[in-house]
């Protein structure tokens, strides 16, 4: 697997225009390939695409002292951007030339804590892609055990029309 290539700067991103010219799961293929950036906020919270195809988005990650809460935990904002990261692109993989997306909620049921230093996946899939809506449902599992840590359900705003 490429290593993610991260934005040092607005001008590093696609603008909506190139963006429109390919598929979402192109796109997706691209971000996961190290030819498009990805989001930066992965760099800081230390996670990353790893798998895309139609439907679904797998991210893997490892949370570290620098995610963690007041408490010494994984913060909860880490479970938050993991599963809207893995559930959105998923969206985005249905999509056709022409269209993108915007979250326009999410929510989160964080059933255990993730051990530090532990390894996740977060497995988004689509359960529906309409004109204007999608939306998806995801989970945290440890990749050594399989064990669930949290779950998510999202939905968002399709937005263009299709080139195709």
């Amino acid at each position: 697997m490429p290593d993610p290539f991260f934005a040092d700067g607005p001008s590093d991103f696609l603008t909506l225009d190139q963006l429109r010219e390919m598929t979402g799961l192109q796109f997706m293929q691209k971000l996961v390939d190290g030819e498009v950036p990805t989001t930066t906020l992965a760099r800081s919270l230390n996670y990353r695409v790893s798998k895309a195809e139609a439907g679904r988005v797998e991210v893997l990650g490892c949370p570290g002292h620098e995610q963690t809460n007041a408490f010494g935990g994984v913060h909860g904002g880490w479970y938050g951007a993991v599963l809207d990261t893995c559930m959105t692109c998923a969206i985005i993989t249905g999509l056709p030339r022409g269209q993108y997306q915007t979250t326009l909620e999410y929510k989160i049921n964080m059933i255990r804590a993730i051990p530090l230093g532990a390894e996740v996946i977060g497995i988004g899939e689509i359960d529906h892609l309409g004109r204007s809506t999608g939306v998806a449902r995801g989970e945290i599992r440890g990749v050594q055990d399989g064990r669930l840590y949290a779950t998510g359900s999202a939905t968002c705003f399709v937005m263009g029309a299709p080139l195709d």
